[in-house]
This record gives structure tokens, sequence and C-alpha cells, in this order.
């Protein structure tokens, strides 16, 4: 695969994680739980998880790992978040498109 549509995928990829993670209502009910903690690991796992920015760096560096490991990597892995990252970008421009005709 070209060393750019790798790169261009990975960073789509690690987008749409470190939203899914944070941000998207699926993972609420986990981010809630560690919201209920009073204890300072807890409390740590709550402020990582509920920043995009945050996790953005650590997904990262799990994928570079994973690319590291040589071929025989499925791209499917990368190709599914980095597909829903891409239309997550677009949906916003959209929107934001939308609300200003």
């Amino acid at each position: 695969m070209n060393d750019g549509l790798l790169f261009v995928a990975s960073i789509l990829a690690v987008y749409r994680l470190a939203r899914l993670v944070a941000i998207d209502t699926i993972t609420e009910p986990l981010r809630n739980r560690l919201a209920s903690s009073t204890s300072s690991a807890r409390k740590w796992l709550w402020d990582l998880a509920t920043c995009p920015y945050c996790l953005g760096p650590w997904f990262a560096a799990a994928l570079t790992v994973v690319l590291a490991a040589g071929p025989g990597v499925p791209l499917p892995l990368l190709w599914w978040p980095a597909i829903s990252g891409g239309a997550s970008l677009a949906v916003v421009a959209d929107l934001r498109m939308t609300r200003r005709g």
C-alpha cells in the first residue's frame, strides 16, 4: 500500500477511535462508570477517556506498533475506522455548510 494513503488512513482511524471512546453515546455507560469512582486512578482514566485529544496519541502509538509489526497486519482493521472517520468529518462539514446556507 502507498505510504501516503496508509498515513491518511491511519490519521482518520485514530480520529474515529478517539471520538468513539471520548464522545460517542455508545461508550457513555463506560465513561459513566469511571465518573462515579473516587479513586485517583479512575479519575485519571476519566480525564483520559473524555478527551479525544488526549486519547489520540495513545491510539496513534498503538497503531504505529501494529503497523510496524510488518506485513500481514489485517488492513480491514485500519480501513473500518478510517472510512468511518472520513465519513464523520464529511457529516460535520455538511452540517456546518447547511447551517450557514
